[in-house]
C-alpha cells in the first residue's frame, strides 16, 4: 500500500468526522433553540461545547493531508482544490468567528441573568443561524468539488451557491417559535422576586 492511498484515506476520514460533528452540533443547536430553562439550555450547550474541539483537529488534518495529496499528484493551481481551500477557510470564519462569538454571548447571558429576553433572542440569532447553516452548505460544496473535480467556473459557482443558499436556508430558524410556550415561565419568574430569579436561573 503506497503512502498516497493512506493519506487519501486519512483525508476522507477527517472529512467524514467533520461532517458527523457538524450534524451532531446542528442537532444540539436545534434542541438548544427550543430550550425554555437555563439547565435545559446548559445541557445542549455543553454537548455543542464537547463537539467544538473536533473541528480544528479535522480542519488541520484536512489541510495537512490535502497539501500532501496536492503536492504528490495535483497542482496548487487546480481549480477544485483552490475552491476546497476557500470553502474550508469560510467554514472556519463561520464557526470560529461568527458562531463562537454569538455562543459566548449566550453563555454569559445564561450564567449572569438566566433565560432572559436577550438569551431567547440569542437562541434565534440570525447571524449565528446563518453561519451554522452556511457551514453545512459549504461542507456539502467542498465534498461536491472534491468528488466531481469541476473546472474553474464550476468550482467557483459551487462555493458561491453554498454561501448564498446557507443564509437563505437559515431564515426559518430566525423566528422565536417557542416564545408563546415560554411565556408562563417568564411570568412565574417575574412574580418570584429578584432573589429567586437570581438563584434559580443559574445553569
Amino acid at each position: 500500500m503506497d503512502p498516497y492511498s493512506i493519506v487519501l484515506f486519512v483525508h476522507l476520514l477527517a472529512l467524514l468526522i467533520a461532517a458527523m460533528a457538524s450534524s451532531l452540533a446542528f442537532y444540539a443547536a436545534l434542541q438548544l433553540r427550543r430550550a425554555t430553562t437555563p439547565p435545559e439550555a446548559a445541557l445542549w450547550g455543553h454537548l455543542i461545547g464537547s463537539v467544538v474541539p473536533v473541528f480544528p483537529v479535522a480542519t488541520l488534518t484536512l489541510l495537512g493531508s490535502g497539501a500532501y495529496l496536492t503536492q504528490e499528484q495535483w497542482s496548487w493551481h487546480t481549480p477544485w482544490i483552490d475552491a476546497g481551500m476557500v470553502g474550508l477557510a469560510l467554514i472556519a470564519v463561520c464557526g470560529s468567528g461568527i458562531e463562537a462569538s454569538r455562543g459566548r454571548a449566550l453563555d454569559r447571558e445564561l450564567q449572569t441573568v438566566g433565560m432572559s429576553t436577550r438569551a431567547r433572542s440569542l437562541l434565534h440569532d440570525p447571524y449565528a443561524w446563518s453561519a451554522k447553516v452556511t457551514t453545512l452548505t459549504l461542507m456539502l460544496g467542498v465534498m461536491f468539488v472534491m468528488s466531481t473535480k469541476p473546472g474553474g467556473l464550476g468550482s467557483a459557482v459551487t462555493i458561491v451557491v453554498a454561501v448564498v443558499v446557507g443564509p437563505l436556508a437559515a431564515v426559518p430558524f430566525w423566528s422565536s417559535s417557542n416564545r408563546s410556550r415560554s411565556q408562563p415561565s417568564e411570568l412565574a419568574a417575574a412574580g418570584s422576586g429578584p432573589g429567586d430569579v437570581g438563584s434559580g436561573d443559574q445553569p
